[in-house]
C-alpha cells in the first residue's frame, strides 16, 4: 500500500463542495469520452449545529475530475444535484447511487428514504435512467422503488452477463439476488450471492459494492463492503463497528456462483479521515460514522487494474488502486484450478490528494 498524502479527494474542509458531507461516490462513465472521469457523489448537511450527528437528506450531485491522475474534482455545487428529495418516496433521502452505462443508457441505482405513519424509517431500492447530458438533473427519469413490497432493501449492483442473464445483487445484512430481463422489472429470488460469516472479518454485514468486472480469466471480481465487531474507542455514543473492503470470483459462466472468497479484507480504516475515532485529531470531531471505509465506485484501467473510489467516516471521498495477479499454477494445482483463486494476490494502492 502507497500513499501520496494523508488528504481525501473530495472534502468540504478543502473548500471543493458546498456540502459538509461528501461521499459514497460511484463512476459515471462519459459516452463522449472514455478516459473522462465522472462521480456521483452523496451529498449531505448539517440540519443544525446541535450535533454532527444531526444531519439532513441526503442527496445525489455529480463532480469532475480536472487533473490527468483523478486527485483533483470541480467544486460541488447546489446546481449539481441530479437526484433531489422531491418524491414522497425519498422525502428523507436519496442516497447510495452505483450506476450502470447499457446501450447508451445510464441506470443509476440509489437506496430511497422516508418514513412511514409510526415514524420508522424506510429504504427502498430505486431506479432513475438517463439518455442523454446525464450530467443535469432534467434528463434523468425517475423510475421508483424497483420492490416496493418490500420495507428495507437497498445499495443495488447491476450485473449484465448477457442479452439473457441480468442480475441484480443488493441489500446489507446479506447480499439477496434479484434477476431481470428488460432492466426496468425485477424478480426476487430466494438465493443470496454473499452471507455473514460468523468467524471472519464480515461477522456482522455484507453489503454490495459497485459493479462487478470481468478479470482476465473470464470471471468477475466483485468487491464488497462489510462489518465486525470492534472495541475501539470512538466519539459516537453506542457505535461498535468497523467497515473493511473485501473481494469475491464470481463464474465467468454462471455469476451466482462464488469462486473464492477473501480469507482478510483488502482493506481497512487507517488513516484518520477513515477512523475518526478518538485517536483521529481532528477528525474525531468531523466524521458522521467512525471506522468507515466503503466502496461503490470502480473504473477499469488496464488488465486486471482497477480504479477504486471510497469513503472515510461517511465524511469525505479517496482513491484507491487494485491489481490482481495470478501466480503461476503447481502440476498438482492444474487439476484443481478453482484452489488457484484463493492466492490470488490483491494488491491495493491507496492514493490521496
Amino acid at each position: 500500500m502507497t500513499r501520496r498524502s494523508d488528504l481525501p479527494i473530495i472534502s468540504s474542509w478543502d473548500k471543493n463542495s458546498d456540502f459538509l458531507y461528501n461521499y459514497n461516490s460511484a463512476f459515471m462513465p462519459m459516452k463522449d469520452d472514455s478516459n473522462a472521469v465522472t462521480l456521483l457523489v452523496r451529498v449531505q448537511d448539517l440540519l443544525d449545529n446541535s450535533s454532527i450527528y444531526n444531519v439532513g437528506p441526503s442527496k445525489i450531485a455529480v463532480s469532475r475530475s480536472i487533473d490527468a491522475n483523478h486527485l483533483k474534482y470541480s467544486h460541488v455545487r447546489h446546481e449539481d444535484i441530479i437526484i433531489d428529495i422531491d418524491q414522497d418516496y425519498q422525502a428523507l433521502g436519496a442516497e447510495d447511487p452505483r450506476v450502470v452505462l447499457h446501450n447508451g443508457v445510464y441506470y443509476l441505482y440509489y437506496t430511497a428514504v422516508s418514513k412511514v405513519e409510526d415514524d420508522r424509517w424506510r429504504a427502498q431500492l430505486a431506479l432513475a435512467t438517463c439518455e442523454n447530458d446525464c450530467l443535469t438533473k432534467q434528463n434523468w427519469k425517475l423510475h421508483g422503488p424497483l420492490f416496493p413490497e418490500v420495507f428495507w432493501c437497498k445499495s443495488g449492483s447491476l450485473l449484465i452477463h448477457n442479452d439473457t442473464h441480468r442480475y441484480l445483487f443488493f441489500n446489507d445484512s446479506n447480499i439477496a439476488i434479484a434477476r431481470t430481463n428488460d432492466l426496468h422489472q425485477y424478480s426476487l429470488t430466494n438465493d443470496f450471492l454473499l452471507r455473514t460469516r460468523s468467524d471472519h472479518f464480515d461477522s456482522e454485514l455484507v453489503e454490495a459494492g459497485p459493479e462487478p468486472l470481468k478479470l482476465s480469466d473470464n470471471n468477475y471480481l466483485f468487491l464488497y463492503n462489510s462489518a465486525r465487531k470492534t472495541t475501539i474507542p470512538t466519539p459516537k455514543p453506542g457505535w461498535e463497528l468497523q467497515y473493511n473492503l473485501g473481494w469475491a470470483i464470481l463464474n465467468g459462466n454462471d455469476p451466482t456462483e462464488v469462486l473464492a472468497r477473501s480469507e482478510q479484507p483488502i482493506y481497512t480504516p487507517e488513516l484518520d479521515w477513515e477512523r475518526c475515532d478518538n485517536t483521529s485529531g481532528v477528525w474525531a470531531e468531523r466524521g458522521l460514522v467512525p471506522l468507515v471505509i466503503f466502496v461503490e465506485g470502480w473504473k477499469k484501467t488496464a488488465e486486471d487494474t482497477f480504479l477504486v473510489w471510497y469513503q472515510g467516516c461517511d465524511v469525505t471521498m479517496g482513491l484507491a488502486e487494485i491489481k490482481v495477479s495470478f501466480p503461476r499454477p503447481s502440476k498438482a494445482s492444474i487439476t484443481k484450478p478453482m484452489l488457484v483463486y484463493f492466492f490470488i494476490f490483491l494488491s491495493l494502492f491507496v492514493f490521496f490528494f
